[in-house]
């Protein structure tokens, strides 16, 4: 089972790995702080496990194109982000049967921070209690769960094993 650490230890830990990029995302994808866990990814999209979560199969979708508003991102990089997206959904929902997902898109408005990105991405959280809230999945401040190699290998295996088929 993942373990839960503090948000300060988690906010450490981040900043150690990487320093403060310019762009958190545009590091991710650039494979500049720390292990990245992917799922999936092919020229325009990376799907990845974020290694500080709040619900462990928590997913992530970021368009390798560097984009920061709606209004910059072009109709059809944001139309396939948020298909796969979709898709990663529905493999999350097979794979961990959670009672269902919350999806969401971000982009912080505050600029680069530690925790966030302005870098546009899509949230895939499962949610496994009748009384989740978006501010039990998405603040810090309960905790954040971290995995150790295994427990990253084995839900890695369970969603690349019903990737494919969960194809619509």
């Amino acid at each position: 089972m993942p373990t839960l650490i503090s948000r300060e230890e988690a906010l450490q830990r981040i900043v150690d790995e990487g320093g403060r990029p310019p762009c958190l995302m545009c590091a991710i994808l650039q494979r500049r702080v720390g292990e990245v866990h992917v799922v999936h990814e092919d020229d325009e999209i990376l799907v990845m496990l974020p290694r500080y979560v709040r619900r462990w199969g928590h997913v992530m979708v970021i368009p390798k194109l560097h984009v920061t508003t709606f209004s910059g991102v072009d109709a059809r990089v944001w139309s396939r982000t948020t298909h796969v997206a979709h898709h990663a959904a529905r493999v999350v929902e097979r794979a961990l049967r959670p009672l269902r997902c919350y999806m969401a898109s971000v982009g912080s408005s505050a600029g680069e921070l530690v925790q966030t990105s302005m870098h546009l991405h899509m949230h895939v959280i499962p949610l496994f209690q009748a009384d989740d809230r978006p501010a039990d999945v998405f603040s810090w401040t309960e905790g954040v769960l971290v995995g150790e190699a295994h427990e990253w290998a084995e839900l890695l295996q369970r969603y690349r094993e019903v990737w494919d088929a969960c194809a619509p």
